[in-house]
């Protein structure tokens, strides 16, 4: 034995130092994302999200999720109502952030329509395209002036196209990737008529926000009303058990927890049944880079 070991520790150190030359010279490209976090990291980015993960999204959700449980089991004290309230909470943040998505893609497309007519007129004065970009840099709608600053510094370094490409990826609107393929093409064919066409996507996208604006101003009296009457038996019920928790001793045991789960669970996928049937549909991105 004694005399096999400094071959066992010798073969183990030679492995060691191949496995190390090897992965030094031969370094294993970086593995792709999986395609199915492609359209969640999308939906991050347009939630304002653009430093978070699918993974820290899901343990942040899971985490709210706890919270609520806890917060409903303090104010209730009823296990399984504290264990729907969890998967209330797991889902809140979703919820929250879908919001949040569709009210900073309303106003990013708003923006880009300004954004869209100055890089037209400006083009019609006579600047080139990198020079147009520089400007909106400048004197571009606000809310967009940091991507376009960013985009200026990105014209230096890597150029044009790739430049549009990296822009596509922060911004991750449908809109957007119609301009930069635009400007992408035109730069490679030298074609002219490049302000006609980002007139007429300015035309066509300020009147679809205006009729977004219209749906946006109805839905949320429908949204408004959901909200009412999925809270007033939630307040009711907590207020109930506060001041007078014998009046409710009926929901103790299983049964009546099971009762008022389904209860609650009812209210839950009605609110979100109607918030579902008010939501706009949202435009898919087709020029993905």
């Amino acid at each position: 034995m004694d005399a096999v070991l400094p071959w066992v520790l010798s073969g183990a150190f030679g492995l060691g130092v191949y496995l190390l030359f090897e992965a030094s010279t031969n370094p294993r490209p970086p593995a792709a994302e999986p395609r199915r976090w492609r359209g969640v990291e999308e939906f991050l980015v347009r939630a304002g999200l653009r430093d978070v993960t699918p993974r820290d999204f899901v343990l942040f959700s899971l985490g709210s999720g706890l919270v609520c449980g806890l917060l409903a089991q303090l104010l209730l004290g009823w296990g399984l109502v504290s264990l729907l309230a969890a998967g209330l909470g797991l889902v809140a943040p979703l919820a929250y952030y879908v919001q949040r998505h569709d009210r900073r893609r309303a106003a990013v497309q708003a923006a880009l329509v300004d954004a869209i007519a100055q890089l037209r007129d400006a083009i019609r004065t006579g600047l080139s395209v990198p020079e147009a970009l520089h400007a909106l840099a400048r004197s571009g709608p606000e809310a967009l002036r940091p991507e376009f600053a960013q985009l200026a510094r990105e014209l230096r370094l890597v150029g044009l196209e790739r430049a549009l490409t990296a822009m596509q990826d922060r911004l991750a609107d449908p809109v957007f990737d119609v301009v930069a393929h635009t400007l992408v093409l035109n730069d490679r064919l030298g074609g002219r008529n490049v302000s006609q066409v980002l007139d007429r996507l300015a035309q066509a996208t300020r009147a679809e926000l205006r009729v977004q604006q219209e749906l946006h101003a109805y839905q949320a009296r429908n949204v408004l009303s959901a909200r009412i009457v999925a809270a007033v038996p939630l307040v009711v019920l907590v207020a109930i058990r506060q001041v007078n928790p014998t009046y409710l001793a009926l929901f103790d045991d299983w049964s009546g927890q099971m009762l008022l789960a389904g209860c609650a669970a009812s209210v839950a996928l009605g609110y979100a049944g109607m918030l579902w049937m008010t939501r706009l549909p949202g435009e898919e991105r087709v020029l993905r880079p």
